[in-house]
């Protein structure tokens, strides 16, 4: 793809016209359902485009923007992407039902709206002769299938105070902030030597604030809890690696010099704490992902970034059994039933350290890398102490089938199921049953996409989540100065990651994690922190392009 802004003016308007299309697809896939979705909803997602148009032109106009637009153009078609399908969702009224009870009536009412209209429209006279009486019987709608209309809800004054319009603009808005300070050589100056203050005064607060109000893997509402210190990450580590990255070259049996090694393994060590403390599995692989990507751009040695992973490895393992030996010290009402040796009671070596193993990686990490591994199959509460405990504490008399499939093995096998259902092109915007899925418009959205869009749409996604991270891959090679290469690394490697993460555990090739699919996800944070990072990388392109035009 070319560079020229009308190319890609051009994209954008086309993305705008194509958007409104989808639009008025799945409000008329909802009418033929029985139910009315809001157009002045899909009226204001369709003028979001308007600041988006406007931001590219301040861009190009009056900043005079000489780096590679294919960032802003894929970041902005999975933006849409997301709008669309969060509208598909949120309209329906059986997934923005507040009870079971309500979204149970939904789906009858819309199943039985289809029946009636596939009758009028498919049954002939000798088999309407036989069911009705009368060859020339036809079913008038009943009032009750369409009064749950979104035109009835949202009036103009609910729209503009809505957090779904507030979000976005507020998110644009971050967008052009992180652009105008990134662009700011004394800004990148200030960050670069203030970096171990940054990573100190946000991280350290946030961790025990989290730790403290984290419940679920969720912090305030539904907020993923590194979101609120996405940005500062890679801000930090990027000014800590650019100051030290030379003493780091040089090693003695491969390892550089404790006191230049010993922050790294610290700020290395910020995941982990958050995979016990948090039981956040997911954030540590992108952070831990991140980091790597980060030591080898600066470094530029393999063997040195193989010992930094065994290092860090070695702190995991290192964690999980203290964690396990204290557990097992601690708690004496959870002991487990193993057989003893020579019944002395005495644990047999390879059975305490499976104890202590088992006692030490957190509950919800065994959850979900049990679903991953086993499907739905349920766990043998007599075998694995972890869903012992998590029997025992549940109230409601469940049997434990029905605990393991109502609770955790409900959702990601739904969403496997509606992605075969959508085979190659998809069932339609609007005419697939992803409002089955519980929360698809966060974690599972690639679920919702993929059933109505099929492998294409699918593809279309995944596609331009892999050319924006190499976009911004290539924006780090580019960059003229260790800082700015380092920070659009990092900044590519989480959007990347995550993007890799969250589809591959929608579709079971990594366990699920519950992180958001950037850009496209439903989220507040998420989404802020997504269009600030790209502002940031967005600058970092204009400052290596015009600076080499200067140089020529």
């Amino acid at each position: 793809m070319k560079n020229r802004p009308s190319s890609h003016l051009l994209l954008l308007v086309i993305m705008a016209g194509l958007s409104g299309l989808a639009y008025l697809a799945i409000h008329r896939a909802g009418l033929a359902r029985g139910y009315s979705t809001s157009l002045l909803l899909a009226l204001r997602d369709i003028l979001l485009f308007v600041p988006i148009m406007a931001i590219f032109l301040w861009l190009v106009k009056r900043r005079r923007y000489a780096g590679d637009l294919k960032l802003l153009t894929l970041a902005i078609l999975l933006f849409s992407i997301g709008q669309f399908m969060q509208y598909r969702l949120f309209t329906d009224p059986e997934y923005s039902a507040s009870m079971q009870k309500q979204a149970r009536a939904a789906r009858l009412a819309k199943a039985n709206t289809v029946r009636e209209q596939s009758i009028n429209q498919y049954y002939d006279a000798d088999k309407k002769r036989a069911l009705f009486g009368d060859p020339d019987y036809r079913i008038t709608p009943r009032k009750e299938s369409v009064e749950v209309a979104d035109d009835a809800y949202w009036s103009f004054s609910r729209v503009l105070g809505s957090l779904s319009t507030l979000i976005p603009l507020v998110a644009l808005a971050g967008f052009v902030l992180a652009f105008a300070a990134t662009t700011r050589d004394e800004v990148l100056i200030w960050l670069q030597r203030h970096s171990l203050l940054i990573a100190m005064v946000t991280t350290v607060p946030f961790l025990v604030v989290a730790i403290i109000y984290t419940s679920g893997g969720k912090f305030i509402g539904n907020t993923t809890p590194w979101e609120l210190v996405k940005i500062s990450f890679p801000i930090s580590y990027a000014g800590i690696l650019a100051d030290q990255y030379r003493h780091l070259s040089r090693t003695r049996w491969g390892i550089p010099p404790w006191r230049f090694m010993l922050p790294f393994l610290v700020v290395a060590l910020m995941p982990i704490v958050s995979f016990f403390a948090l039981s956040d599995f997911g954030q540590m692989l992108v952070f831990l992902g991140a980091y790597l990507t980060l030591y080898l751009v600066a470094v530029r040695r393999v063997p040195q970034v193989a010992i930094a992973l065994i290092l860090v490895g070695m702190l995991l393992i290192g964690a999980i059994l203290v964690a396990g030996i204290y557990k097992m010290a601690t708690d004496k009402s959870t002991a487990p039933a193993i057989e003893m040796e020579g019944g002395r009671g005495e644990l047999r070596l390879t059975e305490l350290i499976d104890e202590i193993v088992s006692r030490g990686i957190p509950r919800r990490i065994h959850q979900r890398f049990h679903l991953w591994r086993n499907g739905g199959l349920p766990p043998d509460p007599d075998r694995q102490l972890w869903w012992a405990e998590q029997t025992k504490s549940d109230k409601r008399g469940l049997s434990n089938e029905d605990l393991w499939y109502g609770d955790y093995a409900y959702q990601p096998s739904q969403a496997l199921f509606g992605i075969g259902d959508g085979r190659l092109f998809g069932k339609g915007l609007g005419r697939g049953y992803p409002e089955s899925v519980p929360i698809a418009d966060s974690d599972f959205i690639y679920a919702a996409l993929a059933e109505e869009t099929g492998l294409i749409g699918g593809g279309i996604v995944l596609f331009a989540c892999l050319l924006l991270a190499a976009a911004g891959l290539q924006t780090a090679i580019e960059a003229q100065d260790m800082f700015t290469k380092l920070l659009a690394a990092g900044i590519a490697s989480f959007l990347g990651l995550q993007a890799i993460v969250n589809i591959g555990g929608v579709v079971r090739l990594l366990p699920m994690t519950g992180i958001t699919l950037p850009f496209v996800s439903h989220g507040g944070w998420s989404l802020i922190t997504s269009f600030w990072m790209l502002g940031m990388l967005l600058a970092i392109s204009h400052r290596n392009r015009a600076r080499k035009s200067y140089n020529l």
